[in-house]
């Protein structure tokens, strides 16, 4: 009887081991992608009220195009609360390749705080994935 007792424990112990461990949810790190290996852009202060924007992305195998397909930069108001002040622009992709990146001046007023919001895309073999990617923000200097 002990024999079925302590089997029958140590299979509820890996069942529920095991429901455990499926519902950990992801955290940090990228998630999985065919089309992206990776993505981002950063926001730097080079003076006179001017950031510089700069994106780049890689990805899994050669895409057919790859980039940044809209961004639009957004400011804090008094409130803390960001508003669009560019509308979408366009990016810039690339063609048959496996990394893309380009950089964009951007003039804003000094001691004002900026971020940015940008789609990236990446096409292969006739389907598209977009990412969309909010920055951190920074202050013109």
């Amino acid at each position: 009887m002990k024999k079925y007792v302590a089997l029958f424990l140590a299979i509820a112990v890996i069942i529920c081991s095991t429901v455990a461990f499926a519902e950990i949810p992801k955290t940090g790190g990228t998630r999985s992608s065919n089309y992206f290996q990776s993505y981002g852009m950063s926001i730097s202060a080079i003076g006179n009220g001017k950031l510089r924007l700069t994106f780049s992305c890689t990805s899994v195998g050669i895409a057919n195009q790859l980039g940044v397909a809209t961004y639009q930069v957004q400011r804090k108001n008094s409130s803390g609360n960001w508003e669009d002040i560019t509308g979408l622009l366009a990016g810039s992709t690339s063609t048959n390749t496996i990394a893309h990146s380009f950089s964009k001046i951007f003039t804003g007023v000094a001691g004002e705080t900026y971020r940015v919001k940008c789609t990236f895309m990446c096409t292969k073999n006739n389907s598209t994935e977009f990412k969309n990617y909010t920055s951190g923000q920074k202050k013109a200097t």
